[in-house]
């Protein structure tokens, strides 16, 4: 019967029994300072009222939050925190995982969240030299 409860939540409602988030924070180029950094983690603070865990790693900090109910949690606070995460990282893309995880029989709705660098430069110009060839 759990199994179809968490079918129905998922599905039909779309509505879980908490949220969690994981968020990946490069400290390796010099683009966000401490505080456009700090201020991310304190707005991801007041969407996950308070429940963060925070850890230095060598080249990123890591952002974790406990398990939050669904009345606990602020979704628009959260989406506004992704969008400032977005503009601290100019030079990034926003790569977003969400995914569904059932939890000591609750429904979880897990995000991942990591700035990318894309592969190719956004603001490419076509200024470079061209190689002609022999024939023209």
């Amino acid at each position: 019967m759990q199994f179809v409860k968490r079918l129905w939540k998922r599905h039909v409602q779309d509505q879980p029994d908490g949220y969690q988030a994981y968020v990946s924070l490069p400290t390796d180029d010099a683009e966000p300072s401490v505080g456009d950094v700090h201020d991310c983690i304190d707005r991801l603070e007041h969407a996950f009222e308070g429940r963060l865990d925070v850890y230095a790693r060598v080249s990123r900090i890591a952002v974790v939050s406990d398990p939050v109910s669904a009345d606990q949690f602020d979704d628009d606070a959260f989406e506004a925190a992704l969008e400032r995460l977005e503009a601290c990282y100019e030079a990034h893309s926003l790569a977003r995982l969400e995914k569904w995880r059932s939890a000591d029989d609750r429904l979880v709705k897990s995000y991942v969240v990591v700035p990318v660098k894309p592969l190719f430069p956004r603001d490419r110009t076509d200024d470079a030299p061209r190689v002609r060839s022999v024939v023209e």
